[in-house]
């Protein structure tokens, strides 16, 4: 029987896909940044949750922007593995020295804490999205320049949905 977590993450999915393939891939700043607004669900997955459930559902999400995008598979690469570096990189950001991923809550996170946890994150994402889409070291000025102009304009649009509709959670 499906749940209706799983329900509500799947539905979540299917629009964050429609969203980036049909609307912010036709956005751009100066031809050089895209906003990529897919990899907020990446971001806010709950790792109290099931990790392997998480990884399948981060994979569906690349593939679902492949899919609308016709990049052949990068966005699912580079979200699954975005996703399976969330647990190491909420670790090493984490302050206590013994870390419980039963009683972690991103409500813990700093300010400080959080903008390093989507800088890591978001940086990763769009290296191996990047990378992978020239496949050469020849280009590797070009990669990181996108990197960084498409992960200034993503992290721009992921502060901005923090803190617009996060707040309203936490009141």
């Amino acid at each position: 029987m499906l749940n209706f977590r799983l329900l509500g993450n799947i539905i979540l999915i299917a629009l964050l896909a429609l969203l980036q393939g049909l609307i912010f891939n036709r956005i751009t700043f100066e031809q050089a940044a895209t906003p990529y607004i897919y990899v907020l669900f990446i971001l806010l997955y709950s790792v109290k949750n099931n990790r392997y459930l998480f990884l399948l559902l981060s994979f569906l999400l690349g593939w679902g922007v492949d899919l609308l995008s016709d990049t052949g598979g990068i966005h699912a690469f580079a979200s699954l593995t975005t996703a399976y570096l969330c647990l190491p990189v909420i670790r090493m950001i984490h302050s206590s020295r013994t870390f419980e991923k039963d009683e972690f809550r991103y409500a813990e996170f700093s300010v400080g804490q959080w903008f390093v946890y989507t800088l890591i994150l978001v940086l990763c994402h769009h290296f191996l999205l990047f990378f992978f889409e020239s496949f050469s070291f020849s280009n590797m000025k070009d990669v990181l320049l996108r990197t960084l102009y498409c992960a200034a304009f993503t992290l721009i649009f992921v502060y901005f949905y923090l803190i617009v509709f996060r707040k309203r959670e936490r009141q």
